[in-house]
């Protein structure tokens, strides 16, 4: 497999991750009915539909917001610390489309094709 798709499948792979349980859990039945969840439960349980949307929509912009800070971090080492990616002994390739980590995660997390597919 070439470098490039790797580099692609490991971005990809990073957006498949993106949905948030927590967000589903909010939605649907609410956390695993355990002693430790029993409160979250009983404060989902007087929340509204649309309140429950919106609690939704905050975690999941949460776990964005660390998978995007992560890609951060990472292409800042990258860049300055010389740090590389290694994939089944292939280097990952640096900013193979003259744009960061995060901003191509962000890009295929809005359903945009990579530069070379258009």
């Amino acid at each position: 497999m070439k470098n490039l798709d790797q580099y692609k499948m490991f971005i990809d792979d990073l957006v498949k991750l993106r949905p948030c349980v927590l967000s589903a859990w909010v939605q649907k039945d609410g956390w695993p009915k355990l002693p430790q969840d029993e409160q979250i439960n009983q404060f989902l349980d007087v929340l509204t539909s649309e309140q429950k949307m919106v609690l939704s929509q905050m975690l999941q912009q949460a776990r964005d917001g660390g998978i995007h800070d992560t890609l951060v971090y990472l292409n800042e080492r990258i860049t300055l610390d010389d740090l590389r990616i290694v994939v089944q002994g292939s280097e990952l390739p640096v900013e193979p489309f003259d744009t960061e980590l995060h901003y191509d995660w962000v890009c295929r997390t809005e359903g945009d094709e990579w530069p070379d597919n258009k």
